[in-house]
């Protein structure tokens, strides 16, 4: 059976996307089948995420999201603007007939963790509909204690336990960087594992953050089991 493993985030620009592909890439590394879908894409520019995602696993397909959207905004939003009826349903069959034959089959979100893909739904859903684990990205910057803890409390919620967090190394370092992972195991304490699932990744390379992210494949692997 192929394992799912939903990629979401704190925000916007935190990271997803480069995650995602490092992961992919350490799966691939590793001999795991694996595919990575973008389900919805909004205002892509120059090469789209589910294109770098394709890249980063050498999938044949998918190299396009499922749905594409113009304007960069909220999928539910940038499909209002377009007259565009979205159909969470038909994304999953979707998913589910790329992601046969895969063992792992990466899910990236689009947005924070309650970003509207449609106007009733959002990552959490697709999460349940999927049985997936739930990796959460996070910057490593001023701020990312509130915007972390809010989402971890918002997946628990929802029934959702993360099965790992990620902070990824911003473009431009602040005070915080390089503190927060510590300052969230103590925040978050009273959550029991969650709080010792947490990377840090440095800034480089696809290659070189998927060799940062072995502790994070293991627990993936833990959280499905």
């Amino acid at each position: 059976m192929t394992r799912f493993v939903v990629v979401t985030g704190t925000d916007t620009n935190v990271g997803k996307t480069f995650i995602a592909r490092a992961l992919a890439r350490a799966l691939v590394r590793a001999g795991t089948r694996v595919v990575a879908i973008k389900p919805f894409e909004s205002g892509a520019s120059g090469d789209p995420d589910a294109s770098l995602l394709a890249d980063a696993t050498g999938q044949a397909e998918p190299r396009t999201a499922i749905v594409s959207l113009r304007d960069p905004l909220a999928p539910a939003m940038a499909a209002d603007r377009e007259g565009v009826t979205l159909d969470l349903s038909a994304v999953k069959l979707r998913i589910l007939e790329l992601a046969r034959g895969a063992e792992v089959a990466l899910v990236e979100g689009a947005g924070g963790v309650l970003s509207p893909l449609t106007w009733d739904a959002d990552i959490t859903t697709l999460a349940h509909q999927l049985d997936a684990a739930v990796l959460l990205v996070a910057s490593d910057r001023l701020g990312t204690l509130s915007a972390t803890h809010c989402a971890v409390q918002t997946l628990l919620d929802t029934w959702l336990v993360p099965a790992a967090i990620v902070l990824s190394a911003p473009a431009e370092a602040d005070l915080s960087t390089g503190l927060n992972a510590d300052a969230l195991r103590r925040r978050l304490s009273a959550f029991g594992t969650i709080a010792q699932r947490i990377a840090e990744v440095p800034r480089g390379s696809i290659d070189s953050v998927a060799d940062a992210l072995a502790p994070v494949m293991a627990w993936l692997v833990d959280a499905r089991s």
